[in-house]
């Protein structure tokens, strides 16, 4: 027996094992397995995203009225994925998960206040979140708006009615609870483009609207209001003279300079939109309008008028905070968007009949 070889009862069945599982594998995939599960995989992806693409566009039958979605910032994508399925609002939070990615909206995704419903598909919320409040109201402040003003454009746009709001501007409690020492929300409505949803009431429009300036109002602008002894009533006092007076940015700083100079003088500020605002925004002044009796002629009594006459725009505000130092006292608008400053009532005379005969000339 020693001239014969041992057999190996193992290494035979596992070659035995080998050639089965091969032939196994053979007659389930083909003499090729690699390109077949090649195949098996690109279907398994071809199904994947047909369902994530059905599902993408898939809007639910339930029609119900927009819940409001709150989207602050620094919110993550997935986390505001999760409250919407959470409250029922979305069927599919993987597939926005997956498109988000995919589309790169999940890092680029808006704050603010949406409203979400049950029957809008998944691609809808992703733009949504992605361009902003699509489906809320665009309200545009433009700088100078009086508070009437602001009052019409709400109204326009079905919030509530143009008293009803200016209702809500004047109720003292409500303007104190937004921490504005005034009698109104005149010049506190800080200019800019606002998004509401539908279901907002005036007492929402004039919160974000006064955040929106306080939020501005830093603690650099809080510092030069203080160098300037002003408080913060007389500063947007000052700031809506100013922006009334002219819309140039260049010139504001300028004339800002004016107006302090002639307070620390003592002399009367005799601007006229301050008498346009006392005469509920009638613009064509006459001489007999200047003698009218009220504390917003500034032709007749010394000082700030009680309240601001607008909502002035942040240059405004920055021109009072940091007027150019001058020892003008009088300024004329030259025709041309800009104006001609005076130390004294004689040049501004000067000033003036110039004017008078350029615009004489053919």
């Amino acid at each position: 027996m020693s001239g014969l070889i041992p057999m190996n009862p193992e290494g035979d069945a596992g070659r035995g094992v080998d050639n089965h599982s091969s032939e196994t594998l053979h007659r389930i995939f083909g003499r090729n397995p690699v390109k077949s599960i090649s195949v098996i995989f690109l279907v398994l992806l071809a199904l994947f995203s047909a369902w994530n693409i059905n599902a993408l566009f898939y809007a639910g039958n339930e029609r119900s009225r927009p819940v409001l979605l709150d989207v602050l910032p620094g919110d993550s994508f997935r986390k505001v994925v999760t409250k919407m399925y959470s409250d029922g609002l979305i069927h599919y939070p993987e597939t926005l998960v997956f498109w988000g990615e995919i589309l790169g909206i999940d890092t680029n995704i808006r704050s603010g206040e949406y409203g979400i419903s049950g029957d809008m598909s998944p691609i809808r919320v992703l733009m949504d979140l992605h361009e902003g409040q699509r489906y809320f109201y665009k309200v545009t402040i433009p700088e100078g708006f009086t508070l009437n003003q602001v009052a019409k454009r709400l109204s326009s746009i079905g919030m509530a009615s143009k008293e009803d709001i200016l209702k809500t501007a004047t109720d003292p409690a409500f303007v104190k609870s937004l921490g504005i020492d005034s009698t109104s929300l005149e010049g506190y409505l800080f200019p800019d483009t606002y998004f509401f949803p539908r279901m907002a009431t005036p007492r929402d429009a004039f919160r974000m609207m006064v955040s929106r300036f306080w939020h501005d109002f830093n603690g650099s602008k809080k510092e030069k209001m203080e160098q300037e002894h002003l408080s913060v009533e007389e500063m947007v006092t000052l700031a809506s003279i100013v922006q009334e007076e002219t819309g140039n940015p260049k010139d504001m700083p300028y004339v800002a300079s004016v107006f302090m100079n002639r307070l620390t003088r003592h002399m009367r500020l005799q601007s006229d939109p301050t008498v346009i605002y006392a005469l509920n925004g009638r613009r064509r002044l006459h001489s007999r309008d200047l003698q009218i009796d009220s504390p917003y002629n500034t032709y007749k009594y010394s000082g700030l008028p009680p309240t601001p006459i607008s909502s002035p725009g942040e240059q405004a505000i920055d021109a009072v905070l940091s007027p150019r130092e001058t020892s003008y006292l009088y300024f004329v608008s030259d025709g041309h968007g800009g104006h001609l400053y005076a130390e004294t009532l004689k040049e501004q005379d000067a000033h003036i009949r110039k004017l008078i005969r350029s615009q004489k000339k053919p």
